[in-house]
């Protein structure tokens, strides 16, 4: 299994298909393995990196090293670790940061941004209250009824059930407390952590924003301001989809990247 060392710890991560790179990027209830449904329609036509972030999966580190300062180095010892100097990211939730940060910081590195239902860890008052309503409220259901539309849940309870266990894969289902998960998720977004609204203007790297219609943390109407910031960015909502569109519509979250890569990713 292959690893990578970054800032003092073994990184897990795969490499499958070929073509020009794609590096995938989970959210903060997920793994490498969420990916199943694109890596079939993607390794068709490009190179395909999964990683379980640090503190996720097999990515083994301590609470202390959640920072999205070493996520994002993490992100980049990877693509490093394989020689690959530009690749396209696609971040969810979480991922989203990461990818966000890395096109800010390293654009030379990053072909193409998609961001999935991702608040991007940006100073926007909607997001942050909406966040903070569901760490108030997240005792009360799954992960599942958290993270899914309504649609998926009624229609596919089947794949609500795998999504549930490729999440129970990671410490922090089994091996790390609610208070101090809960804590560490909380400092991701604390004071002077979060990317002001302006420096959206900044990103460089052609963009997709890409939402569920009913995604409960990241509104289709915050994604239009995002949208109008981010030069050239394009936006796409997913009907019928909650915080995991690429999961619970994968066949048309699929094309639409696939699509804006084809049309938008600059590798040369």
């Amino acid at each position: 299994m292959p690893f990578v060392e970054s800032r003092s710890r073994r990184v897990y991560y795969e490499r499958q298909g070929a073509g020009p790179a794609v590096l995938f990027l989970h959210g903060a209830g997920s793994n490498a393995a969420t990916w199943w449904q694109q890596l079939p329609a993607f390794g068709a036509r490009h190179t395909c990196i999964t990683m379980d972030i640090r503190c996720f999966g097999r990515s083994i580190a301590p609470l202390a090293e959640f920072t999205l300062d070493n996520f994002v180095a993490d992100a980049i010892a990877v693509l490093d670790g394989e020689r690959i100097h530009r690749a396209a990211i696609i971040g969810q939730s979480l991922g989203g940061f990461i990818g966000l940060k890395t096109a800010l910081d390293h654009p030379q590195r990053v072909a193409a941004f998609a961001a999935c239902d991702s608040s991007l860890a940006i100073d926007h008052p909607v997001l942050l209250d909406n966040i903070a309503r569901r760490k108030i409220t997240q005792n009360a259901v799954s992960i599942e009824q958290r993270s899914l539309g309504r649609w998926f849940l009624e229609n596919h309870p089947e794949k609500a059930a795998l999504y549930a266990q490729i999440n129970h894969f990671n410490r922090s289902a089994h091996s790390i407390s609610e208070t101090q998960w809960g804590a560490a998720l909380a400092a991701l977004l604390g004071p002077g952590k979060l990317t002001p609204m302006a420096a959206l203007r900044e990103v460089g790297s052609p963009t997709l924003l890409l939402v569920g219609s009913e995604d409960p943390i990241v509104p289709v109407s915050v994604m239009r301001e995002v949208q109008d910031l981010v030069r050239g960015s394009e936006l796409a909502v997913v009907d019928q989809a909650g915080h995991s569109a690429y999961f619970e519509k994968p066949e048309q979250v699929n094309r639409l990247v696939l699509d804006f890569l084809a049309r938008r990713a600059q590798y040369g």
